[in-house]
């Protein structure tokens, strides 16, 4: 085709149709052009589509660990809240008006759960990978705040928690040099050091332990479920993008 061309200038140069030959090389500068503005084109059509399939691709990761994210969540928020119920009901028992001390010290010993229930890694693969990569330019503007809005709000949750946990592992660590709460009393040792216990500082350590661990668990509960509300508007956003 090339060739053809060029033989057409030729001939037109040697018979002196300068007007022909100019309009000619317009013509063929604009084919030219057309053919670099096809060209891009379909690099564009390519490169969008290329970006259309990784975006999708982290689209449907998201997805995955986000709903994973929930389900813990959830999960984690009925835990707690029976941990809750169940703590509200020995509370009662052992704060009523009559109630004899062989009750504090019956729940103290036998019933109490030391224990918190607020270990949870979130599934930010995803989220991280999109942030290091770059490739976080692919969603909209509206949608990358969102997910930062998740991020700092995941991280508050986890040093809030964090703290709550310190406080309270610091505090039953204190109380079980006294009183030992862990579930072992058929051992005779343990059941030596529960003999002429001391009543008050039993009990006033006991109540102070479970209203801080009263306060770990409602507050825990309350900073997860904003998280999963969050979690649940972005997973919204992506299934309903408009």
């Amino acid at each position: 085709m090339i060739k053809i061309f060029r033989e057409i200038r030729y001939d037109l140069m040697k018979k002196n149709k300068t007007g022909k030959y100019l309009k000619y090389a317009i013509g063929e500068i604009v084919l030219v052009v057309i053919g670099i503005l096809i060209a891009l084109q379909i690099n564009n059509w390519n490169e969008n589509k290329k970006k259309y399939k990784l975006r999708t691709a982290y689209k449907n990761s998201l997805i995955n660990d986000l709903s994973l994210d929930t389900l813990m969540l959830g999960k984690l928020i009925i835990e707690n809240n029976n941990i809750l119920k169940v703590l509200n009901i020995q509370q009662k028992r052992f704060l009523g008006p009559e109630t004899p001390i062989d009750t504090i010290i019956k729940i103290a010993r036998d019933e109490f759960d030391p224990e918190l229930n607020m270990r949870f890694n979130y599934n930010r693969n995803t989220m991280n990978t999109l942030i290091a990569s770059g490739n976080i330019d692919l969603f909209s503007r509206e949608f990358n705040e969102m997910l930062m809005s998740l991020i700092a709000i995941q991280d508050i949750e986890r040093e809030n928690s964090k703290f709550y946990s310190e406080v309270y592992s610091d505090k039953v660590s204190r109380f079980s040099d006294d009183y030992l709460v862990f579930g072992r009393q058929n051992s005779n040792l343990v059941n030596s050091i529960w003999i002429d216990i001391d009543e008050k500082k039993l009990t006033s350590g006991f109540i102070s332990l479970t209203d801080i661990k009263g306060f770990a668990h409602y507050s825990f509960i309350n900073e997860i479920k904003n998280v999963k509300n969050q979690t649940n508007s972005i997973l919204q956003k992506i299934n309903n993008p408009n």
